[in-house]
């Protein structure tokens, strides 16, 4: 550690043109990732073409049951659009930061792992953390006190876009949102004029961010109850796994993807002991934002892992493994985060990214433990064995394949063949089945009009009359094996079928 002149400016520009050489590379090693594809077959009135991903009958897809999502329009670009997209987004942020805050932020916020397999696998944390820090800004009126409305209502907008990206709305609803949230926070700042003992607390961080913390969760508890949302639905449907998964959750968002995964630990402590004696409503909005984010982000999180294992009857809690990932959308804290930490500093001395004083040496060994799993989110990347297979198929327009897999993320992997197929234009339609069902008795019935087999390395199993066309190995990453892809042994029986 003596070795590096960690206090040098130059040290850190080294690490932040690292970090962005890192997020340049994944958009050409990494491959889109499996949400990402989704997203891009979804048609112009928010279906998806070959079935909801999560079918009414488990382990079989229904093409005439799209369902309904929102997404954002980029997702209509190309591949090399929608990475391009999210690198220059992430790169506007780091220019951003580097100016208003620093180098040094800027450096750990360029070597998160997850904000790079993110920018590779063209998801939506770069513009979440986005608006996640316009909102609270404009809450909070730090940057400016004129136009108070106009500020609070962008603040709304920028926030609702966050539901939007996730899904949870329409353009509708971000509005109807944003109306809402501006009558909210003009009211806290209304309230905040009067010096009255009932308003005392609301000058309190710590109290502040407790009672915003467990409105947000009782909120949730709510919508969970009266069934707003079949994912939170979960929660009262099986409380108990729903529990086991609250306790993952936790140490996979809080500690794993913000204490460690930002560099935040070194500063926690000294931040909490500060906000004990710092009485400032602007101080306090701020943490009450970051609390009330923070516990909606842990509880959905609980909630999606045990919808989904739920729906996939997977292993529990081993599934957790393959969900994991999903504690990546706490990385929209870090630029609230930054912001926090500066408004503190003003107040009281406290360690930030910027001026870390004593926690240097901290910050600097968890980049160094980091970088292992950055290299790797950028070098490796997002690898699919499904476009060889695509590849491998010899489908005329309007045909019908089948995949069969195993339960656990399998619609996902469905849509992994329509861009390589270029599903759309030449009007080819893919099923799914899992594993467990019926499948290949299907194949003689309600598939009979289907003439090419896909399976995935965990099937091994051969239906009678199907013949091997390709075959390949999937890499240790997607668990390794042999897919295949099969077609009809008698394809005059096909043809009358």
């Amino acid at each position: 550690m003596e070795r590096f002149d960690y206090g040098d400016d130059r040290f850190w520009k080294r690490l932040l043109l690292l970090g962005i050489i890192l997020n340049i590379v994944v958009c050409f090693t990494s491959e889109l990732g499996l949400d990402t594809q989704v997203k891009m077959a979804v048609d112009e009135n928010g279906a998806l073409p070959w079935g909801d991903l999560r079918p009414e009958v488990a382990g079989v897809s229904d093409p005439n049951d799209g369902g309904q999502r929102v997404v954002l329009p980029l997702y209509e670009l190309s591949e090399m659009g929608i990475k391009s997209m999210a690198l220059f987004a992430f790169l506007g942020i780091l220019f951003c930061l580097y100016k208003w805050a620093g180098v040094r932020s800027a450096s750990v916020m360029s070597l998160s792992p997850a904000l790079i397999f993110s920018v590779g696998r063209g998801y939506e944390e770069v513009y979440l953390a986005i608006f996640a820090i316009l909102s609270v800004m404009l809450f909070t009126g730090i940057l400016s006190q004129k136009r108070t409305l106009m500020q609070v209502f962008c603040g709304g907008i920028f926030f609702m876009s966050m539901v939007y990206t996730k899904g949870f709305t329409d353009s509708q609803g971000v509005v109807l949102g944003a109306l809402f949230l501006t009558a909210l926070v003009l009211l806290w700042r209304k309230a905040l004029e009067y010096n009255s003992k009932y308003t005392d607390w609301m000058h309190r961080p710590l109290r502040v961010g407790a009672v915003v913390s467990c409105s947000t969760a009782m909120a949730m508890l709510a919508c969970g109850v009266l069934q707003v949302n079949p994912t939170l639905g979960i929660i009262v449907e099986q409380p108990v796994r729903f529990l086991t998964a609250l306790f993952f959750s936790i140490l996979d968002v809080v500690f794993l993807f913000c204490l460690f995964g930002m560099a935040m630990w070194p500063f926690v402590l000294p931040l909490i002991r500060a906000l004990r004696n710092v009485e400032d409503a602007s101080v306090a909005m701020v943490v009450g934002y970051i609390a009330g984010l923070l516990t909606a982000i842990v509880v959905y999180v609980a909630a999606l892992w045990s919808y989904e294992s739920n729906l996939w009857a997977a292993e529990w809690p081993g599934v957790i493994w393959t969900m994991g990932n999903n504690g990546r959308y706490a990385t929209m804290l870090f630029l609230p985060m930054v912001f926090l930490l500066q408004l503190v500093k003003k107040k009281v001395d406290i360690p930030t990214y910027d001026a870390p004083e004593s926690a240097t040496k901290s910050v600097v060994l968890t980049l160094i433990l980091l970088l292992p799993l950055s290299l790797l989110a950028s070098l490796h990347g997002q690898t699919t064995w499904t476009d060889d297979a695509s590849t491998a198929m010899d489908l005329e327009d309007g045909a019908h394949f089948l995949f069969v897999s195993e339960d656990t993320l399998g619609m996902h992997w469905l849509y992994t063949f329509y861009a390589p197929l270029n599903a759309e234009e030449h009007n080819i339609t893919g099923h799914w089945r899992s594993m467990n069902s019926n499948w290949d008795s299907e194949l003689n019935s309600s598939l009979s009009h289907v003439g090419t087999l896909v399976t995935s390395p965990d099937v091994t199993f051969t239906p009678e009359g199907w013949i091997l066309q390709h075959s390949g190995e999937a890499d240790l990453l997607n668990g390794k094996g042999e897919w295949r892809v099969l077609t009809r042994n008698e394809p005059q029986a096909f043809l009358s079928a």
